[in-house]
């Protein structure tokens, strides 16, 4: 009997991934908590419930997320909105599925007490990121005409301890974590989201072309994506475990206190803009200033179309 219902697992298994919807699947970094919604509606079945077969791949540091989307390795990415706004005015256009990260995640770090604003700044070397995430500060130091020097750097954390740089941008629920780790104290810590720049960051994003063919394959996992992050933010040490258990097979260095204050930090940044209950909706009015500013500046061309973007269901 045990040989009969074995064989019949097998075959049930068999029959469900021949039909199963498959989908490829890349966060924008390696494993860290701060995709620990996807791995908990993978481990968790909610992906397969919904029918879909999906395979989780990280980027590498030659082949990375939007890079992956573009040649057609991955169906659906997370990226910053502003990445994907950027993309979309310049060669693909993206979709958003899902909003996840509603306010900015953005921090300056000075070795300065008493840093109220970005004045307070000014004439400054700055540590900035070498792979962008930097447009931000950098419309800022325009804007009020801060001439800061930008310095691109790999480990904030050394420049810092080493007097070679007077603040560094770091993201709340990354390297500010490192910070505190590390037993340093900051002279000031200056938070984008409370002086007027506060704009949502990670989503989920397709190519159009792959959302006009495949419009319900898109809903089913948001939906389902949707229910791993609602399952995360209810079982946090469960799904700690399960972050931890893709940190290990990729042999990322961190720990699990390190990625509990990530978890926590991200699910913090996952509230909505006019409430408390995350609604993983792009908000618009959120979009549109950010989408001034981007034209301003000139990280894009033309503003993007809400309606478009959003697949025009929202």
């Amino acid at each position: 009997m045990k040989k009969y219902l074995m064989i019949l697992c097998m075959a049930v298994a068999s029959l469900f991934h021949a039909h199963a919807q498959q989908i490829t699947f890349t966060p924008q970094w390696t494993p860290q908590s701060q995709f620990a919604g996807y791995y908990a509606a993978l481990e968790n079945g909610y992906y397969a419930e919904a029918g879909l077969d999906v395979a989780i791949v990280h980027p590498t540091s030659s082949n990375n997320s939007m890079d992956m989307i573009n040649d057609g390795t991955s169906d659906i990415i997370t990226s910053e909105l502003i990445q994907a706004m950027m993309t979309t005015d310049a060669d693909m256009k993206l979709v958003n599925l899902l909003q996840t990260t509603q306010h900015s995640t953005l921090v300056l770090i000075s070795r300065t007490k008493n840093v109220r604003d970005f004045a307070d700044l000014a004439g400054c070397r700055i540590g900035t990121w070498k792979v962008g995430f930097s447009e931000i500060p950098h419309m800022i130091d325009e804007e009020q005409h801060l001439d800061i020097e930008w310095v691109k750097l790999i480990n904030s954390l050394n420049l810092y301890i080493a007097g070679a740089i007077d603040a560094t941008l770091a993201k709340s629920y990354n390297e500010l974590i490192l910070f505190s780790m590390s037993g340093i104290t900051p002279g000031s810590v200056l938070y984008f989201s409370e002086h007027g720049y506060d704009f949502p960051e990670d989503g989920l994003y397709v190519s159009e072309a792959f959302y006009k063919k495949n419009p319900e394959k898109c809903r089913l996992f948001a939906e389902a994506s949707k229910k791993g992050w609602d399952w995360v933010r209810d079982n946090r040490e469960d799904a700690l475990d399960i972050v931890m258990k893709y940190v290990k097979e990729s042999n990322v260095p961190t720990n699990r206190y390190n990625q509990k204050w990530m978890l926590d930090a991200i699910l913090e940044a996952h509230e909505d803009v006019k409430g408390g209950t995350p609604s993983y909706r792009l908000d618009e009015d959120a979009f549109n200033r950010l989408n001034e500013a981007l034209v301003k500046y000139g990280y894009i061309a033309r503003p993007v179309v809400y309606e478009r973007f959003t697949g025009g269901t929202r």
